[in-house]
C-alpha cells in the first residue's frame, strides 16, 4: 500500500500544477458527488410526513409534498449541474497537461538539436500523465451523475404518487 501512495505521489509530481489542480478538482467532485447521492438516497417520504405533524390535514400533507418535491428537484438539478461541470473540467485539465508537456518537448527539442531521447520522453510523459489523469477523474463521475438521476427520479416518483394519493383521498372525503 505504501508503494501505491509513493508512485502516486510521484506521478503528481511529474504532472506539475496541472495535477495539483486535477487532485484538488477531484476532492471537489467526488465530495459532491457522493454528497447529493448520500443526500438523494436518505430522502424518505416519511420524513416530510413527521415534520407536518401527526394533525396536518390531507392538503397540509399535500402541500408539503408538492414543495418538497420542487426542492428537492430544484436543489438536486443543482448538484447534478455542478458535478457534471466539475467532470467535464478534469479531461480539459488534462488536455492542458498534454499541451504545456508538448510544449516543454518541442522548446527543448528546438534549443537543443541532439537532444537524448530521455530527455524528450520526460516531456511526453508529463503530457500523458495529466491526460489520463484527468481521464480517470471524469470518467466514474460520469456513471455517478447518472446514479444520482436515477436515485433522484426514483424519489420523485414516490414524492408525486404519495401528493396524488393523498390529493385523491381528500377529494373523496370532500364529495
Amino acid at each position: 500500500m505504501e508503494r501505491f501512495f509513493l508512485e502516486a505521489w510521484q506521478t503528481v509530481r511529474e504532472g506539475g500544477v496541472v495535477m495539483l489542480a486535477l487532485v484538488f478538482l477531484s476532492v471537489l467532485l467526488y465530495r459532491s458527488a457522493f454528497g447529493t447521492l448520500s443526500f438523494v438516497r436518505r430522502f424518505s417520504i416519511e420524513e416530510i410526513r413527521r415534520k407536518a405533524g401527526d394533525e396536518a390535514s390531507s392538503l397540509d400533507l399535500e402541500i408539503a409534498y408538492s414543495q418538497s418535491k420542487r426542492e428537492f428537484s430544484e436543489l438536486v438539478s443543482r448538484q447534478v449541474i455542478y458535478i457534471g461541470m466539475l467532470a467535464a473540467a478534469a479531461p480539459l485539465l488534462g488536455l492542458l497537461g498534454t499541451v504545456i508537456g508538448m510544449l516543454d518537448t518541442f522548446e527543448s527539442l528546438s534549443q537543443r538539436m541532439q537532444e537524448t531521447t530521455a530527455q524528450v520522453s520526460s516531456g511526453v510523459r508529463f503530457a500523458l500523465v495529466t491526460t489520463q489523469a484527468g481521464l480517470i477523474v471524469a470518467i466514474p463521475a460520469i456513471f455517478i451523475i447518472q446514479w444520482i438521476k436515477r436515485e433522484a427520479q426514483r424519489c420523485q416518483q414516490s414524492l408525486s404518487h404519495a401528493e396524488m394519493t393523498v390529493s385523491h383521498e381528500r377529494r373523496g372525503r370532500d364529495r
